[in-house]
């Protein structure tokens, strides 16, 4: 996970799950934002949040999400 977003873009992380019972986890920047059982429940949210952020905020923003072999992937 990067240290900061870049400029006034805002980033999203999907890291691999932890353990818990909600061990799919969001985050913006370093401050986790949500918590799911799923990997589906945690991109859905991921999504709308990137949806909204746009929306209200009209910023540039992009959804990272980390594989099982710990690569990350930008989703835009």
């Amino acid at each position: 996970m990067e240290a900061r977003d870049l400029g006034n873009t805002i980033t999203l992380y999907l890291p691999q799950p932890s353990g818990g019972p909600e061990p799919y986890a969001v985050f913006q920047d370093r401050q986790r934002i949500g918590g799911f059982r799923t990997q589906a429940e945690a991109m859905q949210f991921a999504l709308q949040q990137a949806d909204m952020i746009r929306r209200t905020r009209e910023v540039p923003i992009r959804v990272r999400r980390e594989d099982e072999a710990g690569c990350w992937h930008t989703d835009n």
